[in-house]
């Protein structure tokens, strides 16, 4: 049994697809048990909270993998999660974290997934982390004032990443916890093949849309409002994720090729993401 965290996310979602088409026996830990109604019968759908560690016995019954999401608002240290796990007698699991806890540039950010990461690498059990550079949905939040106005209203327009679609990391997850022995002890840095630009982003929705779409840069203040309000993030994340939308880290330029690696082909690029997704924005 495969124990997926955060499977009504992003992410999450993708590593239950891709483990289901492999056959394997799948059990997703949620708050919403309504989020994971679209997998029917096919997986063990169990109602827990990663906020509360003790709450964790059912989920973990019989679980042999696990992909853990361990960075997310409401979640505490991730100590008492991991000892749960290890406790449960998983053997392998598989830590969602991000490229910034590569960076040589600190930041809130890089010090929480670090911590995460050195929990899971000092726990005893087998491990890979898997890196996520820039998710491309990230975009996806400019749907409402693309479909109503043709505009995005975004902070950083000339912030350049190395953007990576959420299947890839998804399915570079399944690999791994499908087949832990060849990625024992690893860190995955999961990047796309390409480094673009929020603005150059939009111009590819515009021609897609065969439309012009403008972008406006958005207010620093409305910005960081935005993610402490609207997205939950704490504070110190959300000053940390300005300061990188200011000054793009050199983390984040990296192109990688640890997806090529797992996955035998190139990454998806921004363009081939947002044509798979471009009705939503149409």
């Amino acid at each position: 049994m495969i124990l997926v965290t955060g499977a009504t996310g992003a992410v999450g979602g993708e590593v239950v697809d891709r483990l289901l088409e492999r056959g394997e026996k799948v059990r997703v830990l949620t708050r919403n048990p309504e989020g994971a109604r679209r997998w029917a019968k096919a997986v063990d759908v169990v109602t827990g909270d990663l906020a509360d560690p003790g709450s964790l016995g059912a989920a973990l019954d019989g679980v042999e993998r696990a992909f853990l999401l361990l960075v997310l608002p409401g979640v505490p240290q991730a100590g008492p999660i991991v000892a749960a796990v290890r406790d449960a007698g998983v053997r392998h699991v598989a830590l969602l974290s991000s490229i910034r806890a590569g960076s040589a540039r600190d930041s809130a950010i890089k010090q929480v997934n670090l911590a995460a990461e050195a929990v899971v690498q000092g726990s005893g059990l087998d491990w890979t982390v898997l890196r996520g550079g820039t998710f491309m949905s990230n975009t996806l939040p400019w749907v409402p004032s693309v479909r109503a106005e043709r505009v995005v209203r975004a902070f950083g327009g000339d912030f350049r990443s190395s953007a990576v679609d959420p299947r890839d990391v998804g399915e570079v997850a399944a690999r791994v916890l499908a087949d832990p022995a060849p990625h024992r002890s690893r860190v995955h840095t999961l990047t796309g093949g390409e480094v673009i630009t929020v603005a150059e982003q939009v111009t590819v929705l515009a021609d897609l849309l065969g439309e012009p779409v403008a972008f406006e840069e958005l207010p620093e203040a409305l910005a960081r409002a935005a993610m402490v309000d609207r997205l939950h993030y704490p504070p110190a994340v959300a000053d940390a994720m300005l300061t990188m939308l200011r000054n793009t880290d050199e983390s984040l330029v990296r192109v990688d090729g640890a997806v090529a690696e797992v996955l035998g082909r190139p990454p998806r690029s921004y363009r081939e993401w947002a044509a798979d997704h471009i009705e939503a924005f149409r």
